[in-house]
């Protein structure tokens, strides 16, 4: 018996191209507004807790109309220095529908591998912390601000 397995390609090391990367990011904006589903609100940090694990805390550094700037972490209380890693910044593309990974502020820019490597390992944390219950719904935030659709352009 014969199985075609398909591969999903951003687990696939050899598509490392522009186009899947942009897919990749697409994923990263979906697992990232699951997590975070109102980024309109009036708080620029939030702390999510589960009984198993550290602690996730969110920042927003900067808020624009089609952007959301945000740092992303995991605290570890039990370590003498407070300790909180990874340490990521991610912008969000609401327009676009995409999130990706920021270079620090050190590095001028990333290359095509630097980026995919950043984006993937995000794309796993987010899966990650999604699976152990990790959310950041303000159940006293009622005001939901509905953004428009995203134009699709026709070629």
């Amino acid at each position: 018996m014969v199985f075609n397995i398909r591969q999903n390609p951003l687990e696939s090391q050899g598509q490392q191209s522009f186009a899947a990367l942009m897919e990749l990011y697409e994923n990263n904006y979906i697992f990232l507004r699951r997590l975070v589903p109102q980024l309109d609100g009036h708080r620029d940090a939030q702390v999510s807790s589960v009984d198993r694990g550290p602690d996730l805390h969110l920042e927003v550094i900067e808020r624009c109309p089609y952007t959301t700037n945000l740092l992303l972490t995991h605290c570890f209380a039990q370590h003498p220095d407070g300790e909180s890693l990874p340490d990521l910044r991610v912008r969000i593309y609401h327009d676009a529908r995409v999130a990706e990974v920021l270079p620090e502020p050190t590095q001028a820019s990333m290359s095509l591998a630097a980026r995919w490597a950043s984006n993937r390992f995000l794309n796993r944390w987010l899966r990650y912390c999604l699976g152990e219950g990790h959310a950041f719904d303000d159940p006293l935030d009622r005001a939901v601000v509905e953004r428009p659709a995203a134009k699709r352009w026709a070629l």
